[in-house]
């Protein structure tokens, strides 16, 4: 594991995905983004030059470059955030931008399909936690959402998702500027849902390291 423990509910579903990968005898390497100073793709097109046509790894130098490699090494790729306005966090787009982008080309194969840099399968997810509950989705997150992991399946192979609706945002409700969500009732979901989504994130790291 390469962060610090944290304990806020993205952090919590992504090490019970390691717990059931290491718990079926997978290596695992943990990341937290927030901790490594990195920028989206900058359209150098470096990755795109004949001379580099083999090579799938950004070519960009920051904190990233190191993650990529052991991305790309993996045979599993889990990434865990929360959602902002129907949207992925700004860090999750940054890794993605620069880890699909190169592995990706401008080529199409004889049946219309974007030829990857990849050529082995590699199981892929993706872990959403949102505080609005499934039923305030308004955002209509599941289809917009799905958009990045048709690209994680073209490039690297299957790719599935866990959302997890109505977590638990603040410690303590009262000391923050709402009237938009109910404090007891976040204190059930935590008690009563988190627990289920938490096993289904087990479930997922067993299933992934298969």
């Amino acid at each position: 594991m390469q962060a610090q423990e944290k304990r806020a509910n993205t952090a919590q579903l992504c090490k019970k995905v390691a717990d059931g990968a290491m718990d079926n005898g997978a290596d695992v390497e943990y990341f937290d983004l927030y901790s490594y100073d990195f920028k989206g793709c900058m359209s150098c097109f470096s990755c795109h030059l004949k001379k580099n046509f083999e090579n799938p790894l950004c070519f960009w130098r920051d904190d990233l470059k190191e993650i990529l490699k052991t991305c790309l090494n993996a045979d599993a790729i889990v990434l865990g955030t929360p959602i902002y306005y129907g949207s992925i966090s700004s860090y999750a787009q940054a890794f993605l931008e620069r880890l699909l982008f190169a592995a990706d080309t401008y080529l199409i194969d004889e049946d219309g399909n974007r030829v990857s840099k990849i050529k082995k399968e590699v199981k892929t997810a993706m872990i959403y936690t949102m505080n609005v509950p499934k039923e305030m989705d308004y955002f209509n997150g599941e289809d917009q959402l799905a958009i990045m992991r048709g690209y994680l399946s073209a490039i690297f192979g299957e790719c599935e998702a866990l959302y997890a609706y109505d977590t638990k945002q603040f410690k303590q409700y009262s000391a923050y500027v709402n009237n938009m969500f109910d404090a007891e009732h976040k204190e059930e979901s935590e008690k009563i849902q988190f627990p289920k989504d938490l096993e289904k994130a087990y479930k997922l790291g067993q299933r992934i390291s298969g």
